[in-house]
């Protein structure tokens, strides 16, 4: 029941943070107003916002104007349920843990999704979750102090550093207000792991593109994407991913 549970919940989070993407990025609140069609800017019913269900019922069109709706939104429905089901899985009946890590992934998916978008991560979406992350694991002894400082000098200093040589040409000031948000996720010594995932990863995606020359290495990367999914990963496999790599030494 719990997992049930658990799906639906993450549909409509899925549901929200859709609407969400849309209106960070028109400027809007997502706190006032009633959900829109983002081509003809009508009013939807509640019964053509019911999340999976009314993508499919309405044959992937406005019912208004008959514009397509992008597959994103169905797709960011389902992931979040389903990823929802997974933390429930992971974590049991620990209904804090479930919901930490809840709230952690849907930050992260706003990240990922807003970046692929638009090349650009959004103010709200990693200091104030960093904050509010950072006091529950002193509040709930989630982490220490001294591992969550740790983990952020060495992702925000090392994106900083990058940013200052680079005269903000490789790296952007959204990318070290990530590296705080990911030194408070998953401090010392996780936060390693995920930039070690994020740049081999960063690698083996892009690398066959820049050899059959169909992108060059002046082309804008949406590196917070990677940065995002390799938190992702860390948070749930990088003490097994660590332990392989240690005793490979």
């Amino acid at each position: 029941m719990l997992l049930i549970a658990l799906f639906f919940l993450g549909l409509l989070l899925g549901s929200f943070l859709n609407a969400w993407l849309w209106r960070a990025h028109a400027g809007r609140s997502v706190l006032r107003g009633r959900s829109l069609c983002p081509h003809c800017l009508s009013q939807l019913a509640w019964f053509d916002n019911i999340p999976l269900v009314s993508y499919v019922v309405l044959g992937a069109r406005c019912r208004t104007c008959r514009a397509r709706i992008s597959a994103s939104y169905p797709c960011i429905e389902l992931w979040m349920a389903l990823v929802s089901v997974f933390i429930g899985w992971v974590h049991g009946s620990d209904a804090l843990l479930i919901a930490r890590d809840i709230t952690t992934v849907f930050f992260l998916t706003f990240i990922f999704v807003f970046d692929i978008r638009h090349q650009l991560i959004h103010d709200a979406t990693t200091l104030v979750p960093a904050a509010i992350l950072f006091v529950s694991a002193l509040l709930f002894e989630w982490q220490t102090l001294l591992s969550m400082l740790i983990g952020v000098v060495i992702a925000a200093g090392f994106f900083a550093l990058q940013h200052f040589f680079s005269h903000g040409r490789w790296i952007g000031a959204g990318d070290m207000r990530l590296g705080v948000l990911m030194g408070v996720i998953l401090g010392w010594p996780l936060t390693l792991v995920a930039l070690f995932v994020a740049y081999v990863g960063g690698a083996a995606i892009f690398l066959p593109f820049i050899v059959s020359r169909r992108v060059h290495t002046k082309t804008a990367v949406p590196f917070g994407a990677l940065l995002t999914a390799a938190t992702f990963v860390a948070l749930f496999w990088g003490k097994e991913l660590l332990s392989v790599y240690l005793g490979l030494l």
